[in-house]
């Protein structure tokens, strides 16, 4: 609690420039302060949730559930929030994947997979090759699930048919490459893994350097998220809604407040409700107020 304690203008500051009203903003700050995040964690995951939302029309809790979980299961740091951020971004741009997809399928795939030491650009290229290729989120993350834990195997046959070792992405994609060039025919492939994931296989085997491809852009896909989101307000529907979260922010000033205007407003309703006073017979006696509430009694028997 200690550590958000400077957090509260935060929302009404983010709501004035983004999609995402003031509310939603600190209701997702209070969940990643759950999550042991530091003032400064929250701000920086904050802004990549945001874009990351906006640039997917994906809801804020949703989108801050999957970057929270996809940090966790890769063991990233929270300052890596705008990675993940643009990771899925570009993946929902440059494949067939969208957020709806990635949240199952890195569900299922990303503990084994950071296990093997494939990065969240490696197992989200995977997943983007198959969903190219039709597969739904279920098939398409339980094959790759059993497709790198066979890899895992350095002794086993699907490990050994790849010309060795398999330590990262590229060295999978090496492999692929040259058992495509040797013509291996599903019945090769079903004898290096099982039914359930030879379909899959057979994919990552002729697209092999679609995989890689798509890998490389992920890792060079710095700031796609806040691009894209820009892109997606650069309408006069964002704008309005842009204006409408600005707005809320307002209000929460006021409510609060923290607003320039909110000791205005707050004085006239105080002096508003002691004329009420006044005229129902239930005001305090004199001696019993404070110098401020004496100074509004002064303008109430004015009123």
């Amino acid at each position: 609690i200690q550590e958000v304690a400077h957090l509260p203008e935060a929302p009404k500051r983010t709501g004035a420039s983004t999609a995402s009203p003031a509310s939603d903003v600190a209701g997702l700050q209070t969940e990643f302060a759950k999550l042991a995040l530091k003032e400064a964690e929250i701000l920086g995951a904050t802004e990549a949730t945001l874009s990351l939302a906006a640039a997917t029309g994906t809801e804020l809790p949703q989108a801050a559930a999957q970057v929270g979980s996809a940090l966790r299961a890769f063991g990233l740091e929270a300052d890596e929030a705008g990675r993940v951020a643009d990771v899925f971004a570009a993946a929902t741009s440059k494949s067939a994947l969208d957020m709806s997809k990635l949240e199952p399928g890195l569900a299922t795939v990303a503990p084994v997979a950071a296990k093997f030491g494939f990065s969240i650009e490696d197992t989200t290229a995977l997943l983007g090759k198959l969903s190219d290729a039709g597969f739904d989120a279920s098939s398409a993350a339980t094959a790759t699930r059993n497709i790198i834990l066979n890899l895992a195997d350095k002794n086993g046959k699907l490990a050994k048919s790849l010309g060795g070792p398999v330590s990262s992405l590229d060295d999978m994609v090496s492999g692929m490459v040259k058992l495509n060039d040797k013509g291996a025919d599903l019945a090769t492939m079903l004898n290096l893994t099982d039914k359930r994931s030879v379909a899959a296989f057979a994919t990552f085997v002729s697209g092999a350097d679609d995989v890689g491809k798509l890998s490389g852009a992920l890792q060079g896909a710095e700031g796609f998220a806040d691009k894209m989101a820009k892109t997606q307000l650069d309408t006069l529907g964002g704008s309005i809604t842009i204006m409408q979260s600005a707005y809320e922010g307002f209000v929460l000033s006021l409510e609060d407040g923290s607003g320039a205007y909110s000791a205005q407003i707050r004085q006239i309703v105080d002096v508003a409700t002691e004329m009420f006073n006044l005229g129902s017979g239930t005001a305090a006696a004199t001696d019993k107020m404070t110098a401020g509430e004496k100074t509004v009694r002064k303008y109430a028997e004015r009123g």
